[in-house]
């Protein structure tokens, strides 16, 4: 008959070999291998979503030409259409070190996109629709991040 301690040093003679076996040391590997790629694909997914959010929000200037139509053989006059410029303003939470929420939507409902440092200047988009929700004022920006902030954040610049 096998007596208590005999029967733990084969429990601990097996453990030490379950450890060093080769199928084990692989099937940890794999586990790694598996989690290292299932990151990196997560990662590149991730950056190509923000890519393609960035350029499908970001506002783009659009010039158009348009020629009148003439009678005469003379040559026809080019009209060029400019969007309108952006206008400069400061960020004034009134909270030092404060920081404003820029949505990718008007109102509080709406995702925040990133943040702004009070003080640092943003340019409003002059053509862009502003919202009141709430009472509130929304105005659209496009730098330092495109997207809509509560005008009463908003200050002009000095």
């Amino acid at each position: 008959m096998t007596t208590r301690k005999e029967l733990q040093e084969i429990l601990a003679d097996q453990r030490v070999q379950r450890a060093h076996s080769p199928a084990i040391l692989l099937r940890k590997r794999g586990r790694d291998l598996f989690g290292a790629l299932a990151v990196i694909v997560i990662l590149i997914a991730s950056g190509a979503a923000m890519f393609f959010a960035v350029q499908m929000t970001t506002p783009k200037t659009i010039a158009t030409a348009v020629s009148s139509p003439s009678a005469s053989p003379a040559p026809s006059a080019t009209y060029t259409t400019i969007m309108a410029t952006p206008v400069a303003m400061m960020v004034c939470t009134d909270i030092p070190n404060g920081r404003l929420h820029v949505r990718f939507a008007a109102g509080e409902g709406s995702e925040v996109r990133g943040y702004l440092a009070e003080g640092e200047t943003v340019q409003l988009l002059l053509e862009s629709n502003n919202q009141m929700i709430q009472a509130e004022l929304w105005q659209r920006i496009s730098v330092p991040i495109a997207g809509w902030v509560n005008a009463r954040y908003l200050c002009n610049s000095e």
